[in-house]
């Protein structure tokens, strides 16, 4: 019997586009101390974990691949086995609750739901201009082979947000109150209440000594010297308003302009880089 069968749930996946806030999420749930962590496993994706075999080159059925000679359910069956007994490697004597944190596996949801029917998603979703800034800043440092992907330039990255984000609020439109969006705006506004908001998602109990205990985990003023060469940089929002040349502002809105007036950050395609508007919609559920 694997260590699973001591979760009161299946996994917890924190999902977005990257360089939005995933990591934040992450650490404030794993903070809890009845929840254990996998950072990154990427375990469900096409390219780097069981994804691939559910891929086109297997089913339908052909001559050759995997449809050959045994069935998808099968396989599905192998896949669950292969994935509790590698995500339960995490899990520690005192876990009820199990998180993984992989931000493209947005594009793995219906799989992941196929092996874990239960699963919960938390989708993190942060100003598509603050992403684009902050993806650069790796791209020329910490991630350079970002460079030759979403880290191109800023129509890529806008682009990539974009995709993300849809594809997250496509995907959600299946899992009903399985699946969450939390503003990364949030976090910095009112952190107490957003860890409120996700612990009910969740519904992980907790009282006040957890959430302040996560708080002074996490606040990243108290943990974090920030750098523009650091996986950190300083979480700042807005940041994109001071950094932001015309150019950027004009690849940005052809982008994805509309998405920023779809969620709320803007009202029109007006803004620019001195615009003082905030965000008119803060988290919440889908």
């Amino acid at each position: 019997m694997t260590q699973f069968a001591q979760l009161k749930q299946d996994p917890i996946f924190i999902i977005g586009a990257a360089r939005s806030g995933t990591t934040w999420v992450y650490d404030i749930l794993r903070n809890h101390p009845q929840v254990a962590g996998i950072y990154e496993s990427w375990l469900f994706t096409p390219n780097n974990g069981v994804g691939s075999l559910f891929s086109d080159a297997h089913w339908p059925a052909k001559r050759s691949g995997l449809g050959n000679f045994m069935s998808r359910e099968k396989v599905l069956q192998y896949s669950r086995e292969l994935a509790v007994n590698i995500m339960a490697h995490a899990i520690e004597s005192e876990t009820q609750y199990l998180v993984e944190k992989s931000p493209n596996h947005v594009f793995a949801i219906p799989l992941i739901r196929e092996i874990f029917p239960e699963a919960k998603f938390i989708c993190v979703i942060r100003d598509g201009r603050d992403v684009a800034v902050s993806v650069r800043a790796a791209a020329r440092s910490w991630s350079k082979d970002w460079r030759h992907s979403f880290g191109r330039s800023m129509w890529s990255s806008a682009r990539a947000w974009k995709y993300a984000i849809q594809r997250a609020r496509q995907e959600a439109q299946s899992l009903g109150n399985d699946y969450m969006e939390i503003r990364y705006e949030q976090i910095h506004e009112d952190p107490l209440t957003a860890y409120q908001i996700m612990f009910d998602f969740c519904q992980i109990a907790y009282d006040e000594s957890v959430l302040q205990g996560i708080f002074t985990a996490t606040d990243f003023s108290r943990n974090y010297k920030p750098g523009e060469t650091k996986f950190r940089r300083g979480g700042r929002v807005g940041d994109w308003k001071h950094s932001f040349s015309l150019v950027d502002t004009l690849m940005f809105k052809q982008a994805a302009g509309d998405l920023l007036i779809d969620l709320g950050y803007e009202r029109d395609h007006t803004w620019n880089a001195n615009s003082n508007i905030l965000p008119r919609k803060l988290g919440g559920q889908a």
